[in-house]
């Protein structure tokens, strides 16, 4: 199955909603009228989302495709699995665009860079689509409340080590090499990822002022 080029789409705000903990549904309605990618299971409180990304070919299959889900569905080649990869695809209707093992954000409309997680990945495919600025909800990396996910765990057939430390300093280098013009504001209360300036999703939504990254 051959690779997709990433071609720029939007302009202005989109949103980025990983799976965390505080994800309500609060959070969910807040974020309607706005350009949203939904990483995994983000998808179970955001069905309108415009795109839902997934990396994990396990994850598809275990979720038989997301059928209900009609927006754009899109995932990557990982070294060693474009075979299975390419097989889910085109069982389940996916977009398939390449990437690197790399702990920047990929410039590249030929492929996105892996960050060691889903989010990071949804995070490079939205600043590939064009959007600028780009607000993350969801990305706690970290678990609260005894919950790595705001609805529990994965499954056993489809978990994942959940390497929180080594994705927070992945997000730290690409925050230090992100463009000048790229803007990447977390409105994830209580988040562990300190390296984008920080902001009330509400208050940015409605253009007010952040605070600047630790």
């Amino acid at each position: 199955m051959t690779p997709e080029r990433i071609e720029p789409r939007w302009s202005g705000l989109a949103i980025v909603a990983g799976s965390g903990p505080t994800l309500t549904s609060q959070v969910a309605d807040l974020c309607r009228g706005h350009h949203l990618i939904v990483v995994n299971d983000a998808y179970r409180l955001m069905p309108w989302a415009d795109v839902l990304y997934a990396c994990d070919a396990r994850w598809w299959r275990h979720h038989e495709g997301c059928r209900n889900f009609v927006g754009e569905k899109w995932t990557s080649y990982h070294e060693g699995r474009r075979a299975h990869v390419a097989d889910i695809a085109r069982c389940y209707k996916l977009h398939v665009c390449l990437g690197a093992k790399k702990s920047s954000f990929s410039l590249d409309p030929a492929l996105i860079h892996y960050g060691m997680n889903s989010g990071f990945q949804a995070i490079n495919l939205a600043i590939l689509f064009g959007a600028n600025p780009i607000i993350l909800v969801g990305f706690d990396f970290r678990p609260v409340g005894g919950k790595k996910h705001f609805f529990g765990d994965h499954p056993r057939a489809v978990a994942n080590g959940s390497d929180y430390r080594a994705w927070i300093i992945t997000m730290r280098q690409a925050a230090k090499e992100l463009p000048k013009h790229l803007t990447i504001i977390n409105c994830t209360q209580g988040s562990a990822i300190k390296c984008f300036p920080m902001g009330n999703l509400k208050e940015v939504l409605d253009g007010a002022h952040i605070s600047h990254a630790a």
